[in-house]
């Protein structure tokens, strides 16, 4: 089967390097003051800009938020030490970032003292990630430098984005730990290290020496989970499990066309057919969205009838705040044209309610198929889907409409996105002046199934690892949410076999 590869660097180097125009300074010259000045101007831009700003946060608390980080950054000892202060985060948003430049990040990483080595989070856990080191892999850290692990984890959280209060945002964030966790000191020579190795139950401690950059690097390569990094170099990836009778599909993006996209699960379904299978994984762990309507031809391949596909957009706002700042992917400002262009878009398919916010009309919502068909070769058998604080946007939405309309089991954590409304459809990117870092923000909010309310939670699996289990599968090396799923299978097939 055909696929499409990512082409791609590190996560650890995507999270913060974005592309942006010459650089005014470079970042030994900039100072903290700089780096506040754009801040404060990045949450002014979110008051006016995105679609729904306090719907977790009100203004009076998010104002006090903010004077306090900007309070610690001032504080900093350096500029590196104040990168970490972005106050983005607030507005508790997955389609909310802020990254800051190419140049700069490039430079703050020579000059970092790196944590040294990879480690994988779970569940308010942070693990050893890496074999051959001091501290033996799958070991529990239980402090770093005197901080207890739920400290430490706070100390990061601002680069776990998720919607609302999920907390799972660490399933995307931990392979960069190793960077933010430097930043809180970026001049540390030694790292004091308490942990329980594998096994054991004493504590144990011992002192290493914070790592250069390039050893550092290294190291994220050297990180044992996760696991599935064949099936996440792909688009979208196939498995064939004969002796367990099951096909695992791992889809990584639904931003796709829909000629490519139906292309790629018929062929998957039709080779499921052919080997009579009697179960399917469909594994969206990494999937960051895209567009529903390809959500919804995935899960055509999984009903057993007609199924509504219901989703529209919303918004507080169609103007463009501060459209001086706004640039193109590439770097190019907006012209006059291009807002003018934008706005008109927008003003034709957004109507405004009686609440005050713009809502998608008949024109946007114009080929969207609300009473969806299964398609003619559509499975019959058991789904299983796994997810996890990687699992945004559409991929949600996909998860939502297995768990809905009760055609699987899912599998794993909650999603990174709200499983009622998200952040999604159009981004607006902002080059601030000073530090040229780049700001992007969502121009709608996308609710599903009518959803008129948003408690801010994921969509929930259906089962979830415990957590013995899951430090039992890491300390083997095997993949928790695949393994757990396949001895699931087992598990039924003996006792079917028992009958």
């Amino acid at each position: 089967m055909k696929t499409l590869l990512i082409i791609g660097i590190s996560a650890i180097l995507t999270f913060y390097c974005v592309n942006a125009s010459a650089q005014e300074k470079n970042l030994n010259e900039l100072t903290q003051a700089d780096f506040i000045a754009d801040y404060k101007l990045a949450i002014d831009i979110l008051k006016k800009q995105h679609p729904n700003p306090y719907k977790f946060i009100d203004s009076i608390t998010l104002a006090h938020k903010v004077d306090s980080l900007m309070n610690e950054a001032a504080k900093a000892p350096d500029v590196l030490a104040a990168i970490r202060y972005s106050p983005v985060y607030l507005v508790k948003d997955v389609h909310t970032s802020l990254s800051i430049s190419g140049d700069n990040f490039k430079e703050a990483y020579r000059q970092l003292h790196f944590f040294p080595f990879a480690v994988l989070i779970e569940r308010g856990k942070i693990f050893v990630n890496q074999k051959g080191g001091n501290i033996p892999f799958g070991a529990e850290i239980t402090a770093i430098n005197g901080m207890p692990a739920s400290q430490v984890l706070r100390s990061v959280e601002n680069h776990a984005y998720s919607d609302g209060f999920i907390t799972t945002g660490t399933d995307r964030s931990y392979p960069n730990f190793q960077i933010n966790f430097s930043l809180v000191d970026p001049s540390r020579k030694t790292y004091q290290i308490s942990y329980i190795a594998p096994g054991s139950k004493a504590m144990q401690q011992t002192d290493l020496p914070a790592s250069a950059p390039a050893p550092s690097f290294h190291a994220t390569r050297q990180a044992v989970f996760p696991i599935n990094l064949l099936q996440r170099a792909y688009l979208i990836y196939c498995d064939f499990l004969d002796e367990q009778q099951t096909g695992i599909l791992t889809v990584n993006t639904f931003n796709l066309l829909e000629s490519a996209a139906y292309k790629e699960f018929s062929e998957f379904f039709r080779e499921v057919k052919k080997r009579q299978y009697k179960r399917v994984i469909i594994d969206i762990r990494s999937n960051g969205g895209g567009n529903p309507a390809i959500s919804a031809l995935l899960y055509s391949f999984l009903a057993k009838g007609p199924f509504p596909n219901i989703y529209n957009y919303r918004t507080r706002t169609i103007d463009f705040a501060y459209a001086e700042y706004a640039i193109t992917d590439d770097g190019r400002r907006l012209s006059d044209d291009d807002i003018r262009n934008n706005k008109n878009f927008l003003y034709q398919r957004f109507d405004k309610d009686s609440s005050g916010f713009y809502i998608g009309n008949a024109r946007l919502k114009e080929g969207l198929l609300e009473n969806f068909p299964p398609d003619k070769d559509a499975f019959d058998g058991k789904v299983y889907v796994l997810t996890g604080g990687g699992t945004v946007s559409a991929a949600t939405y996909f998860a939502s409409l297995v768990q809905k309309n009760k055609r699987g089991e899912v599998i794993g954590k909650e999603s990174g996105s709200g499983e009622a409304v998200t952040t999604a459809a159009w981004f607006l990117k902002y080059l601030l002046p000073r530090t040229k870092s780049i700001l992007t923000v969502p121009m709608a909010e996308l609710f599903f199934f009518n959803a008129n309310t948003d408690n801010g939670r994921g969509l929930l699996p259906d089962r979830e690892i415990p957590l013995p289990k899951f430090e039992a599968y890491v300390q083997a090396g095997k993949d928790p949410e695949i393994t757990y799923t396949l001895d699931l299978i087992s598990a039924s097939s003996n006792s079917t076999d028992k009958r």
